[in-house]
């Protein structure tokens, strides 16, 4: 890891202004990578400013954030005019819409497989054997020896404590590089301050989704499935901590937790996938891959999104969810099925018939 924080050094210096840029939903190891980062970059004398694609809709994540003073623009697109270059922490494709190839990327840092779909960058690092990203980033500081003041020390070392244990199951699927950046962590990080965040208790819409998702239970041999129905943009999150607790309170060896989200200020519509399992011989990247780009997987966990706009203004909308949830279900009936089969043959041709018969019923 040592001459991965030199490159990661020389990359990043060549620029006087960069943004950190974080798409999809901004969970605590995305953030807390992110913070880590500018905080590097400031030791460096390059200038840095953090901005998410979509708002929090956690509780947890809130206090995760005020806790910790963590500067984040979210919402807000990236202007190039400000910035030399742009960086993404915890995301399989660094190719940023938004950004298009009006800046270039100086980093890539992340813990998801790699896509072939995305841009160059002068630093990239990317290792599926770590359970966060926010383990890399630690291990670039550790390497780099930088002599943070303390308080601003115990601050990013707590982030990035937080952003491993979300990420690794509460360290319930640590390996040998989380093991060695907790270690290096566990000097400076306040644990009363990650007590705090993980003393919050769930929220009424928590509560509320999980409820629609037990009622909705299929199951299918060892995997169990879960439609909540349409859901706002701000509370999208509630997908994955739903299907984190079914997977825990369950037998069932994976679990599928979707609904459709619906983002009026943007006008947008999709499908959103959250897969859970206890098995680590469930290759859910590969699954998810055989069904969309837009999306990917590593160990025990997975998602992915569909682009739903088309069906904004339906007036049927009890008929779309059910196209939406028989043809999920049964997409991933058959994803499962193949995958422990090892093929996909014949899989879009069942798929177009099964949209066809339920479109005529």
């Amino acid at each position: 890891m040592k001459k991965a924080a030199d490159r990661f050094v020389e990359a990043v210096t060549k620029y006087k202004s960069i943004a950190i840029y974080i798409p999809g939903s901004p969970d605590p190891d995305a953030i807390a990578s992110a913070y880590a980062i500018k905080e590097i970059l400031a030791h460096l004398s390059v200038e840095a400013d953090i901005f998410a694609e979509h708002r929090l809709s956690l509780p947890q994540n809130q206090k995760f954030i005020d806790r910790l003073e963590i500067p984040v623009y979210f919402g807000r697109e990236v202007s190039p005019r400000k910035y030399d270059a742009y960086i993404v922490p915890d995301y399989q494709n660094n190719r940023v819409a938004s950004i298009g190839d009006r800046l270039p990327c100086a980093a890539h840092i992340d813990h998801h497989p790699k896509l072939k779909d995305r841009v160059e960058s002068d630093f990239t690092l990317i290792r599926t054997d770590s359970g966060s990203t926010s383990t890399l980033v630690a291990l670039l500081i550790k390497n780099l020896e930088i002599d943070f003041p303390e308080k601003e020390m115990v601050s990013i070392v707590t982030a990035l404590t937080f952003g491993i244990q979300t990420d690794t199951d509460n360290f319930s699927h640590t390996n040998s590089l989380d093991t060695e950046a907790l270690n290096y962590l566990s000097e400076f990080v306040d644990r009363n301050i990650i007590q705090d965040i993980n003393d919050i208790p769930p929220s009424p819409d928590m509560l509320l989704y999980y409820k629609k998702a037990k009622e909705n239970e299929k199951i299918y041999k060892n995997w169990g499935f879960y439609g909540i129905g349409f859901i706002d943009a701000k509370n999208r999150d509630y997908i994955a901590i739903a299907a984190d607790t079914i997977l825990k309170n369950s037998d069932h060896e994976t679990v599928v937790v979707f609904a459709v989200i619906e983002n009026q200020k943007k006008e947008e519509m999709f499908l959103d996938v959250s897969l859970r399992s206890g098995s680590s011989s469930v290759d859910l990247n590969r699954l998810v891959k055989q069904i969309t780009p837009n999306g990917g997987g590593r160990q025990f966990k997975g998602a992915y999104q569909v682009n739903l706009d088309y069906f904004r203004k339906t007036p049927e909308r009890d008929m779309l969810w059910k196209v939406v949830e028989a043809t999920t279900v049964d997409t991933l009936r058959r994803s499962r099925d193949a995958l422990y089969s090892g093929g996909f043959e014949g899989f879009y041709r069942s798929l177009r018939d099964k949209i066809s018969s339920i479109l005529k019923k």
